[in-house]
């Protein structure tokens, strides 16, 4: 599925609250099984795609997303229903996966949606290389790479919270 789709039924469905936001909203679209022409890495904000910044400038001349000054966000652009329509049939295969992220993180500030993405590429780095997960090794680095910027009280809501939703394995599994 192309950036540029998932990013226009995003925008349909909610104003996107900035480049963090976008960057973070389609990380975890990707990280739910939607299949997506980008890799992420960590960096100042968290979970980073230069594909997905490039893309941005794509879908904005496209008229698929607009800049939204007033809001310092993103909102629907003119030429977006008629794209929408024209996928259709790819969209609708990914829908319950988009819908879901946007249940889950679209009422998400950006800031929240830095801690939570954070949060879960470190946790799933660490399980990936390792074939564990600590809640406690996690959350010392978040604290690490983030500083003071969140308390470990809300770091650790954010990693319960995806273990929850069944984002993260549970601790120590290997």
């Amino acid at each position: 599925m192309k950036v540029e789709t998932v990013t226009a039924y995003l925008a349909s469905k909610k104003n996107i609250r900035g480049k963090k936001a976008l960057q973070k909203l389609i990380y975890f679209c990707k990280e739910s099984g939607i299949p997506l022409d980008c890799s992420y890495r960590m960096h100042l904000y968290g979970p980073y795609s230069h594909e997905v910044a490039q893309e941005l400038h794509d879908v904005i001349e496209m008229e698929l997303l607009k800049e939204d000054n007033l809001n310092m966000g993103f909102t629907q652009g003119t030429a977006c229903e008629t794209y929408l329509k024209q996928h259709e049939r790819e969209i609708e295969t990914y829908r319950n996966k988009l819908d879901a992220v946007l249940e889950k993180f679209g009422s998400f500030s950006p800031l929240l949606l830095e801690l939570y993405a954070t949060t879960h590429f470190i946790a799933t780095a660490r399980y990936q290389t390792y074939g564990a997960v600590t809640k406690q090794e996690v959350i010392m680095e978040v604290r690490q790479a983030k500083g003071n910027k969140f308390t470990i009280q809300q770091i650790e809501k954010a990693y319960l919270q995806m273990q929850e939703w069944g984002m993260l394995p549970p601790d120590g599994v290997a």
